[in-house]
């Protein structure tokens, strides 16, 4: 007889008597084996259970302190490197930007250089360092202002981290014109041709007294070689000189480059000409070949130092390729297409009476006190 067919028959109260009795039979095992289990006494575990709470405590503790240990040790690692920027790394990678080399500052050699590629109507005098914050440190500048127009001169600054120059302000430079160009940008006609200068600035100095001393943009008919402009400022000796606009093709965008006229404000010696020849112009007696090779030396000694050359760079790129600027000069000589220039009314018109000189703007009049006439 199938016992599971006699026990479904048995749950649905269908079984015969026969099935009945095979079913209650077995039920009776089941049950005397359940009276015999639970009549067992099961062992218990208090002190396994007590002994596994302790060790997992004893665990925990171990886990937190070794990751104590690790943060501390992370955090005093982070320190030490920190600590190592600011008194070792810093200051080394600073100073193989701003440091002393013989007898000059290679640095103010530089910033000199650029001075006279970009600012027009400046003279740097000089700079000091100052440590302004973690891991930085500030060069302040000092310029004076050929124009006269900020007694006091202008003073602007450079941030230095981790031998890494900021990038100069164009608004603190402003009065130098630093990277300005407008006033050697012809005006152009409707159909794009160059307009004919006019005369109202010539009147203007026409209508002036010569006790003013007035600082004046001239545009050339045509470029001028180095010679030919030395030849001009021979011929010109009441009037100062301050820069001449540079004008060899195809160098240099979007800002053009100067090339400054007047001897440097900072007396460098005899180690920088050693390195620069040419670097600073004689006050008296400039040839072409001076200005030339005075142009080349600033070139040069930019390429020289590339982190001072940087902090003049336009729009996140550097604004000139001073090597192939450098080796255009060498190949076609230096070239001029205008000068910025200082004199009396009376001696700038002279100089507009020079076939090479097309178009005068005046830009700054003050009078000079020193030689006032009140007649």
């Amino acid at each position: 007889m199938d016992f599971e067919t006699a026990f479904a028959h048995y749950q649905s109260n269908t079984a015969t008597a026969e099935e009945t009795a095979l079913v209650e039979r077995e039920l009776e095992k089941y049950r005397l084996i359940e009276d015999y289990f639970a009549a067992r006494e099961l062992p218990e575990l208090p002190e396994d259970t007590a002994l596994a709470a302790s060790e997992t405590k004893a665990v925990k503790r171990r886990l937190g302190r070794r990751t104590r240990n690790t943060v501390l040790m992370a955090a005093a690692a982070m320190l030490a490197v920190l600590l190592l920027l600011q008194c070792a790394v810093s200051p080394l990678l600073n100073r193989r930007v701003y440091s002393s080399a013989d007898d000059h500052l290679d640095f103010d050699a530089a910033m000199t250089a650029l001075t006279g590629l970009y600012m027009p109507l400046g003279v740097y005098v000089g700079s000091s360092l100052s440590h302004t914050g973690f891991m930085t440190d500030t060069v302040s500048l000092q310029f004076s202002d050929l124009t006269g127009s900020t007694r006091f001169g202008v003073r602007t600054g450079l941030t230095l981290r981790l031998g890494v120059l900021g990038r100069l302000s164009a608004s603190d430079l402003l009065p130098l014109h630093y990277a300005l160009i407008g006033y050697f940008t012809p005006t152009l006609n409707a159909d794009g041709t160059e307009a004919a200068p006019t005369d109202y600035c010539r009147q203007a100095l026409a209508d002036m007294s010569d006790q003013l001393t007035v600082t004046s943009a001239v545009q050339f008919t045509d470029r001028l070689s180095a010679d030919e402009l030395a030849a001009l400022m021979a011929r010109h000796p009441e009037l100062t000189f301050l820069s001449g606009k540079v004008g060899n093709e195809g160098v240099y965008t979007p800002q053009s480059l100067f090339c400054s006229l007047t001897p440097a404000g900072i007396s460098f010696g005899d180690a920088l000409e050693a390195d620069y020849p040419g670097f600073t112009l004689p006050h008296t007696n400039i040839t072409g070949a001076a200005l030339q090779q005075h142009f080349e030396a600033m070139l040069q000694c930019l390429i020289d130092h590339p982190s001072v050359a940087r902090s003049a760079a336009m729009m996140g790129n550097e604004a000139h390729n001073y090597k192939r600027l450098l080796q255009d000069v060498q190949d076609n000589g230096l070239q001029f297409t205008g000068v910025w220039v200082q004199g009396s009314p009376s001696a700038l018109l002279s100089l507009m009476d020079e076939s090479s000189a097309r178009s005068i703007s005046n830009y700054e009049a003050h009078i000079r006190l020193a030689n006032y006439d009140a007649s």
